[in-house]
């Protein structure tokens, strides 16, 4: 049973990965080639709204309608366009697929809602058409339902004018086509990313493996020299000296030890066990013979190798971390601030700054 929620845990975050991956349409550029297709291919414009920004990326950005450029001119307009479109999509989330829709402007538009495993990534708009006969009835009732907005009525005729007409059957055929094709696109991407997400995280388990590996074997070489050492003084007949050089030298193969393997999950118990202590009496020789405790003798040697990391590479902080035996980001920040005063962003920046000076 345990297993089984393990397992479930896993598929969840390789699932947030990917949805981190691919949490908006910029990281599908196979897109671009989709509404590039459509638009030559129908003529009408396409344009992708991504989750969480306001701002709606038209395809082509310069073909724009002035039906609609001139509506939107007016902050009203601009307003009520938002509206129509927000509402269009959340129509298409109820019903589960695309949606054509009437604007406030009388326009007809289309929005393609973009899923992948029930996450929304984005959405394709297309549209600012007619699916009935340009006419002067047509724009008359449409002009009457602007004139709150108050935009020129000559303006709007000639760009009533330019409107694309469409029948209602062609347009389905086409956003049906774009919507399959779209959607399929995405779920085919995300699989890839969901193969190089399991691959990534296989490599990983594998790195741990060997790093575990190369720890028993630190330890086990951290027995092999206290034995020896225990084995010299016996064999010189050394045992009425007292026991404090036996002490120090314990203690000073453990921070040798310490100093070459602190980027791996050693604990008190795995390396009094190595020197066959118990960890309350390794715990105590270590403080009085150090000066420090055993896990603030570890934390030491780790912030001293990031501090080394900082000045001396370009590696990301968020790299460093993991390299330096810390799990989490955030604590990693913390303790790094305790050691030196500032966060780790900022330390690289002084020490940099100084340098520059000093040459």
């Amino acid at each position: 049973m345990l297993n089984r929620v393990n397992d479930v845990k896993k598929m969840k975050q390789i699932h947030k990965a990917i949805l981190n991956e691919a949490d908006n349409l910029n990281s599908l550029p196979v897109l671009d080639e989709v509404r590039e297709i459509f638009y030559k291919n129908t003529g009408l414009i396409i344009s992708f709204h991504y989750p969480g920004i306001s701002n709606i990326d038209f395809y082509p950005s310069f073909e724009k309608s002035n039906f609609c450029k001139l509506v939107q001119s007016n902050s009203l307009g601009m307003k009520r366009c938002f509206e129509s479109d927000r509402n269009g999509l959340k129509e298409a989330r109820f019903k589960g697929g695309y949606n054509i829709y009437r604007c406030h402007a009388g326009l007809t538009d289309v929005v393609i809602p973009l899923n992948y495993k029930g996450q929304e990534l984005g959405a394709i708009y297309t549209g600012q058409l007619s699916i009935e006969p340009l006419s002067e009835e047509h724009f008359d009732e449409i002009f009457t339902s602007l004139k709150g907005i108050g935009i020129d009525r000559g303006k709007l005729r000639t760009a009533y004018y330019d409107i694309k007409y469409v029948d209602i059957q062609t347009l389905k055929k086409n956003v049906r086509f774009l919507s399959l094709i779209a959607n399929y696109i995405i779920s085919v991407e995300n699989e890839l990313v969901l193969q190089k997400e399991i691959v990534r995280k296989n490599q990983l388990l594998h790195q741990k493996e060997k790093e575990k590996l190369k720890l028993e074997k630190a330890l086990k070489d951290l027995t092999i020299s206290v034995l020896d050492f225990k084995k010299l003084k016996q064999e010189k007949n050394n045992i009425t000296e007292s026991s404090i050089k036996t002490h120090e030298h314990i203690v000073l193969k453990a921070q040798l030890f310490i100093k070459s393997n602190y980027e791996n999950s050693i604990t008190l118990e795995d390396v009094a066990s190595a020197v066959y202590l118990s960890p309350s009496y390794f715990s105590t020789i270590f403080k009085e013979t150090s000066g420090y405790n055993f896990s603030s003798y570890l934390t030491k040697m780790r912030i001293e190798a990031a501090r080394e990391m900082l000045e001396k590479t370009a590696v990301p902080i968020k790299e460093i971390v993991y390299k330096v035996g810390f799990e989490d980001y955030n604590y990693f920040n913390r303790v790094f601030k305790s050691y030196n005063n500032v966060p780790p962003g900022e330390y690289r920046r002084k020490y940099r700054d100084s340098s520059i000076v000093k040459n």
